[in-house]
């Protein structure tokens, strides 16, 4: 005997809501192992961006006053030049925490923040750098800051 059309239609249904039924979990599975994924990553980066700036810090303890104690440094400081690509790391650094800071959730934001705020206003060569070169940054590091 032959299946109707009507039958076929509705075996094919039923077959596509069992393999939705299935299918939809799994796939909210595999986007959230996914999310997990990405934001270890995003975090892993940020924290390397930390390791490189205080690896810096350790091999040149004497330019720490330059970024924490709110020392200014002059150009024609015999160790400006290194002061300044320090400045450029510590910023991409602040910068990549302003761009994916929602990675770590929402209610550390405003930590995040105070840090960077924070770390602006102990360091003149930040301010300065970051002032004289405003096109090199994102406008979220900007909007960033001037959350409260």
């Amino acid at each position: 005997p032959r299946m109707s059309l009507d039958a076929l239609q509705m075996f094919a249904s039923l077959g596509g809501l069992v393999i939705a039924t299935i299918g939809l979990p799994l796939l909210y599975v595999q986007l959230r192992d996914v999310k997990r994924t990405l934001r270890s990553s995003t975090h892993a980066a940020i924290y390397q961006q930390a390791a490189d700036v205080r690896a810096h810090l350790v091999e040149y303890p004497q330019l720490r006053r330059y970024f924490f104690d709110g020392v200014d440094i002059n150009a024609d400081h015999p160790e400006y030049d290194r002061v300044v690509t320090l400045a450029e790391l510590f910023l991409n650094y602040l910068e990549h925490i302003a761009v994916l800071g929602d990675s770590f959730g929402r209610e550390t934001r405003p930590a995040l923040a105070r840090f960077t705020r924070t770390t602006l206003a102990r360091s003149p060569i930040l301010q300065r750098h970051l002032a004289a070169n405003r096109a090199s940054y994102s406008d979220a590091l900007q909007r960033y800051i001037e959350r409260d």
